[in-house]
């Protein structure tokens, strides 16, 4: 059992609290202004969240615009998410996790699938300094609060030592022969900007320039390119953290239509306009 991690870091330790914190995310003035309202069943086969993984003081809002949409498709057999991580081998973990909220357990079957294809491999110890998974856990029991109990979620961290086609092939192949409906989740920030971040490209204008430069990978999103989005995030090292996640996501989905739902940085909601954050809401779906 994974015991939580970002309590009071992230989101409130208690559950009346944390209720409050998530409500007044969707709430927000630049939330979308409702709170979820789930479909009985998914109406998708496959569809997709880029949000953020950060505070939910700062990101909630932007996240809830995500998951506001994410109810409109009901709760899927299984949430997928994918972070990415800094350690240079990728994995799957089996364990389920802790919440204020409750137990979220991992789809076995669905996780054996996938390891068994040996294209990537079961290590839980990878995740024990992880945050993307955790990150978005609340989000998810929330948005789905009526249906806890059913909640399953598939946890995964890449880097660079897999294969992304034939991971991404072999979820997809996994999904369908299990006759599974899915959400992907890929939890990112787009930009860390400023000393604190180790990150200043820019000498003027750092927010209409960060805005530029966020815009500019979101289209390689938009035009479902894998590829020119990596190599953009290379080119211009972009100081983001699930690149690699949101390939992945690109990769199973192959969406045929993207939404950017909310854009904004930190400076909006704590007004330091020399150390900020970036934060987007896109919506990745097969079919209009």
């Amino acid at each position: 059992m994974r015991k939580p991690k970002l309590t009071g870091i992230y989101y409130k330790e208690a559950p009346t609290l944390l209720d409050k914190q998530i409500s007044e995310s969707f709430e927000h003035k630049l939330g979308p202004g409702a709170n979820p309202n789930p479909a009985k069943e998914m109406t998708e086969d496959l569809h997709g969240i880029i949000v953020p993984n950060y505070s939910y003081e700062k990101s909630g809002p932007c996240m809830a615009w995500s998951y506001l949409n994410m109810s409109s498709t009901g709760l899927p057999d299984v949430v997928i998410i994918i972070g990415q991580s800094e350690k240079g081998y990728s994995g799957i973990t089996t364990e389920p996790y802790e919440t204020p909220y409750g137990i979220v357990r991992v789809d076995q079957p669905l996780a054996r699938a996938i390891i068994q294809k040996d294209n990537i491999k079961e290590n839980n110890a990878l995740f024990d300094e992880d945050t993307f998974v955790e990150s978005q856990l609340p989000f998810i029991q929330y948005t789905y609060k009526k249906q806890l109990e059913k909640i399953k979620i598939l946890p995964i961290l890449v880097s660079i030592d897999i294969n992304y086609r034939e991971v991404a092939a072999d979820i997809k192949e996994i999904l369908m022969d299990q006759k599974k409906k899915a959400i992907i989740i890929a939890p990112t920030n787009f930009t860390h900007y400023g000393t604190n971040a180790g990150y200043i490209p820019f000498s003027t204008k750092p927010h209409e320039q960060t805005l530029e430069l966020d815009q500019e990978a979101i289209k390689y999103i938009q035009q479902n390119d894998p590829k020119g989005y990596m190599d953009y995030v290379d080119e211009k090292a972009m100081n983001t953290n699930n690149y690699l996640g949101i390939i992945m996501a690109m990769l199973i989905i192959k969406p045929e239509h993207v939404t950017l739902e909310q854009y904004y940085t930190t400076t909006e909601i704590d007004g330091d306009d020399k150390n900020f954050t970036s934060f987007a809401s896109i919506i990745l779906q097969k079919h209009k």
